[in-house]
């Protein structure tokens, strides 16, 4: 998936996070905004390539140190949003 596949809006932006979250492993049935990062089994170096992706292939740049007190997805993307201008 590229960059231009996504719109900077806050439901693509929300899809992207949800497909890459999936792709690193999690169960997709276990997704809501309020699921803990630690409830999906994401680690710090999921965290890591989750934000290697939303800078590469949305062009928003984030660092693995802007997840630091992120612990549901929700605070996730309230990270993005913010980076992208969205908050």
């Amino acid at each position: 998936m590229t960059a231009q596949s996504y719109a900077h809006d806050r439901n693509s932006v929300q899809a992207f996070v949800y497909e890459e979250i999936e792709a690193i492993g999690a169960d997709v049935d276990s997704f809501s905004p309020d699921a803990t990062l630690e409830k999906l089994g994401l680690d710090s170096l999921d965290v890591v390539e989750l934000s290697q992706s939303v800078t590469k292939k949305l062009g928003i740049t984030v660092g693995p140190a802007d997840f630091a007190d992120a612990e549901t997805i929700s605070d996730v993307l309230a990270v993005i949003h913010k980076r992208a201008g969205m908050a």
